[in-house]
């Protein structure tokens, strides 16, 4: 009894430490398009990329957009929701002229370790265009 009480407890203990390992509460990206802009997402509460939903259909998270280290956009009513379904990773994120999308990748053993996606933003209200999407095969933004 003793055996199977510590297995249990190293199990959850190890399924805990991995779970709390890859939540994110903030992303930096770089677009593919513009090497001298940095796109940074954060999000309201931790986030787990591989199951982001749990317990919530959305969440609320803040954008804002540097050129050269000068902030230059930022909408702090992003609504993150899953792409498609409700048990989708992928995560779309709207505000009024705001379409951000965030697709989580996955090492060889099925381990988070970045996310990639694509950014369109003309918001009026700021008179903010950006729009980077995916060029071929690379992604509009890769974010660590």
């Amino acid at each position: 009894m003793k055996i199977f009480s510590l297995f249990f407890f190293v199990t959850i203990l190890t399924i805990a430490t991995k779970t709390f390992a890859t939540e994110v509460n903030s992303i930096t990206c770089k677009p593919a398009k513009s090497a001298e802009h940095t796109v940074v997402v954060s999000f309201f509460r931790p986030v787990n990329p591989l199951s982001p939903f749990v317990g919530f259909l959305f969440f609320s998270a803040n954008l804002a957009v540097y050129k050269n280290s000068v902030k230059i956009y930022e909408n702090k009513n992003l609504r993150m929701t899953p792409e498609v379904y409700t048990t989708d990773i992928n995560l779309f994120g709207e505000a009024e002229g705001v379409y951000l999308r965030l697709y989580p990748q996955t090492d060889s053993q099925g381990e988070y370790t970045h996310y990639t996606g694509k950014l369109f933003v003309n918001d009026l209200d700021a008179k903010a265009y950006f729009n980077f999407n995916d060029i071929g095969e690379q992604p509009g933004l890769n974010c660590n």
